[in-house]
């Protein structure tokens, strides 16, 4: 039978040990800053990709990916990402590198994709978890998707890009804050769309599928 001072000391090594035990636990729980886009992206497959279409899935998952760089790109110290601002910059930066369904199969999945990000981002185990704030309604959505594709159509016809350009050709794309697709087809399709050299197999055959795509598969 131990005397009362050696049983006090066994229980306070016991508690500092399960105290040690709990911060490990804790700390293994968390991931690396590094690891952030890979999580999230298994995240959107889990809940919502895997019930889509493959193309769609796909498009959404680069579209994804793309914008995480763009949140990650701001550093670990930028706990706030702004939905609308890190859209924006993502857009621009995708810009004529794919064909205009692209944006056809986004704007029917933005919505989804932004619920998913407003309830995953903040919970990915981060040591300081993010804030993701300033999401954009559907007609927001709308208004930036129809303000790139005018962007676009004017850097491939080689028109001066003025934001009054932009603005009065986005206006000509949207009735009643919904993107005519016919309308963005119709300017589109003559200009045709080449896959660049040296892209990878995976990431032609996507680009291949979507150009495959025509008006009548938008539906929203």
């Amino acid at each position: 039978m131990s005397r009362p001072g050696n049983y006090g000391k066994s229980s306070r090594l016991k508690q500092l040990r399960q105290i040690r035990r709990r911060k490990q636990q804790q700390t293994s729980r968390t991931i690396g800053w590094d690891q952030v886009e890979d999580f999230l992206l298994g995240r959107y497959h889990l809940v919502q990709g895997s019930k889509l279409p493959p193309l769609v899935d796909a498009t959404v998952q680069r579209f994804f990916s793309e914008w995480l760089q763009t949140a990650l790109a701001q550093g670990e110290d930028q706990v706030q990402w702004a939905v609308k601002t890190l859209t924006e910059r993502t857009l621009q930066r995708i810009g004529n590198q794919v064909p205009w369904q692209f944006y056809g199969l986004l704007s029917g999945q933005a919505m989804h994709w932004q619920r998913l990000l407003l309830r995953e981002g903040p919970v990915v185990p981060l040591t300081i978890p993010r804030q993701v704030m300033s999401p954009l309604s559907e007609t927001a959505w709308n208004q930036l998707i129809a303000e790139q594709l005018a962007v676009n159509l004017l850097t491939v016809s080689a028109v001066p890009v003025t934001v009054k350009q932009r603005d009065q050709l986005a206006a000509s794309f949207l009735i009643d804050g919904r993107l005519q697709w016919a309308a963005i087809a119709a300017l589109f399709t003559p200009l045709g769309f080449q896959v660049t050299a040296g892209t990878d197999q995976a990431t032609t055959q996507w680009l291949n599928d979507l150009r495959g795509l025509t008006v009548g598969d938008f539906h929203h």
